[in-house]
């Protein structure tokens, strides 16, 4: 039985997808991608909301699991093929536990500062108003400050919880690459933090979020 996501485009979509690509999952034949029109209020009808009470997307089926959050939904499938392509979770307790430790951060702070940051931009465009300026300084000073913490930290890492790739990196991957797209000038001064993003924006799982867009855009469009 095929696994299947109901979403779309979104940063979410891609943070919880990101391990099946470093599985090396062939989605075409593992996956199924079931659209929630998010611009047609598809979140908030009652057959999604039935699956997805906070009408939130995505939403991911395995069989009879029913999984909610794309933090949860990513966690679930690095365990589900934790022996197949990049291993994300650490090998020992300790790798285990640090691991943990950099996903909450990425959660409770990084994401919080970041993904107010990129929705401004975004809604600011998608409603054809003026960026609204005040908000968007509050959102970067928070961010900064976040940012320098980590640039300490990854003077010493290659990647955010030790020298080897692994979930957390990859639950920041898709804010993070597109503050490298559209607001590069929060990487002034933090060389670490650049070379960490830029290192997330060569891998190929990364590559291959974005070609599942279009994948998206297509069912979009029919």
């Amino acid at each position: 039985m095929v696994m299947r996501i109901y979403g779309a485009a979104a940063t979410n979509v891609e943070r919880a997808l990101l391990p099946l690509f470093e599985a090396e999952v062939d989605v075409d034949k593992e996956l199924e991608l079931v659209l929630v029109d998010m611009l047609k209020r598809e979140h908030k009808k009652p057959a999604y909301l039935a699956k997805q009470p906070f009408g939130l997307v995505p939403c991911f089926e395995d069989g009879d699991l029913l999984l909610l959050e794309s933090r949860a939904i990513a966690r679930y499938l690095a365990e589900k093929y934790q022996d197949q392509g990049v291993p994300l979770l650490g090998k020992t307790l300790k790798e285990r536990a640090i691991i943990n430790q950099w996903c909450e951060v990425e959660s409770q702070n990084f994401n919080v500062a970041a993904a107010s940051l990129i929705r401004e931009m975004y809604m600011s465009s998608l409603e054809k108003r003026p960026i609204n300026e005040e908000y968007l300084d509050g959102c970067k000073t928070k961010l900064e400050a976040i940012l320098d913490v980590y640039e300490v930290h990854l003077s010493t890492n290659k990647f955010i919880a030790g020298n080897t790739y692994s979930l957390a990196d990859a639950l920041h991957i898709p804010l993070l690459i597109r503050l490298l797209n559209k607001k590069n000038e929060v990487f002034t001064g933090r060389k670490h933090v650049l070379a960490w993003a830029e290192a997330l924006n060569s891998r190929p799982s990364y590559t291959k979020t974005q070609e599942l867009n279009s994948k998206w855009a297509n069912l979009r469009a029919v």
